[in-house]
């Protein structure tokens, strides 16, 4: 009988609790949020670090003794100055030898052109073709008449081709000659032009204007191509890269502009979005964006710290408004506004999700107020009452 009554006590409890919770009449008691512009909504902040528009790693196309360097740390250089000098003797030796052996297959080739051209080869060869077919000629006339033997007419035959082959055996000869010649000259020439840039690596310059860091050279030292000697860092730009999550991404499109403030020089710098990753890192799930620094800075920036916001109006354009107060059906996403007192249905077109928040494009304004709790399901114009405002 003792549970018969409680049971009967705790249902009365819970009907008036859901009366009052219900307001007066039926009225919606109700939890609402303001719109909010894009400009208020927790304002975007990245931070990366200043870097140098490119970084290249020194090192030398061979290996050899180190024998004088010509810059220090904090450098500047243009592309093109000598940066360290390699022993150079070797190949000095061998740069001199490749010349000679060039020179001489030079020689050689020369003649061969000047042989070439005047035909000395092939011209008494040509001569002697010439006058034993004139003979066989006129000798084949007077045999045809009958005023010579046969043998004589088949050995005038036998002249003129022996001739022949002679000529085609000295022209022969003079092309091969020339051909012979060109071959050489050419192998001579791909041997000096390999000593020779054997030669010139041993002065090792810079491959663009900037400066010099990270010196691991030292005089008397070996070095190889295999390892870095120095860094140039290229100064003539300035970059900053940034992670940004995927929910963001959209906001940062290559040409997008941003302010790049270094607090260290209490400066504010122009940026511009040159680069977004087209695919996320792996380990993180974060895109990276390169942003390229506009000149403005009188000081060196690079290495600071610089926090990047977007500059623009278009984010002043949008509204957010807690993504839990949009609903959907088969008319499309809407939310319920508290106006005048009542619920109010709105039709909204949704954009991008920020956080905990949804872009609205069209349908709200700023400030407005969106129900994001109700004690009872919302109707439209149905009286409601504002009971938390967040």
């Amino acid at each position: 009988m003792k549970r018969i009554v409680s049971g009967i006590v705790a249902a009365l409890l819970l009907s008036v609790a859901l009366t009052g919770c219900s307001g007066t009449g039926g009225q919606a008691e109700v939890t609402v949020a303001a719109a909010k512009a894009g400009k208020n909504l927790s304002d975007m902040v990245w931070q990366g670090s200043v870097e140098p528009r490119s970084r290249i790693d020194v090192m030398p196309n061979g290996s050899g003794k180190v024998t004088s360097i010509l810059v220090k740390e904090a450098d500047h250089v243009n592309a093109g100055d000598v940066l360290f000098q390699v022993d150079s003797e070797d190949a000095q030796l061998q740069l001199e030898q490749a010349k000679a052996n060039y020179q001489t297959a030079q020689a050689a080739f020369e003649n061969a052109v000047e042989t070439s051209e005047g035909n000395t080869s092939v011209r008494p060869a040509e001569i002697a073709y010439t006058t034993a077919k004139d003979n066989f000629n006129r000798i084949q006339v007077l045999y045809s008449d009958g005023s010579v033997s046969q043998s004589d007419y088949e050995a005038a035959k036998a002249q003129m081709d022996s001739a022949a082959v002679q000529l085609l055996v000295a022209r022969n000869g003079q092309d091969s000659g020339y051909e012979s010649a060109k071959a050489q000259l050419d192998s001579a020439k791909a041997g000096l032009d390999i000593v020779q840039k054997k030669y010139d690596d041993c002065t090792v310059t810079s491959p663009v204007s900037g400066l010099v860091t990270d010196i691991k050279l030292e005089e008397g030292k070996m070095v190889s191509a295999q390892e870095k000697a120095l860094t140039v860092m290229d100064d003539s730009g300035k970059k900053v890269k940034i992670k940004v999550v995927d929910l963001d991404i959209n906001y940062l499109p290559v040409g997008a502009k941003m302010n790049v403030s270094l607090q260290t020089l209490g400066e504010i710098l122009q940026g511009t979005v040159t680069e977004v990753s087209a695919v996320s890192d792996q380990a993180t799930g974060m895109f990276t964006v390169t942003v390229a620094l506009e000149d403005g800075s009188s000081n060196s920036c690079i290495g600071l710290m610089a926090d990047l916001r977007l500059i623009g109006e278009e984010e002043n354009a949008s509204v957010y408004v807690p993504a839990k107060s949009i609903a959907t059906d088969e008319a499309g996403s809407f939310v319920y506004k508290a106006a005048d007192g009542k619920a109010v249905r709105t039709a909204v077109t949704q954009g991008m999700k920020k956080n905990a928040y949804i872009e609205i494009k069209e349908g709200i304004k700023a400030g407005e107020n969106i129900i994001i709790q109700s004690s009872i399901p919302l109707e439209d114009g149905k009286p409601v009452n504002i009971l938390i405002v967040k």
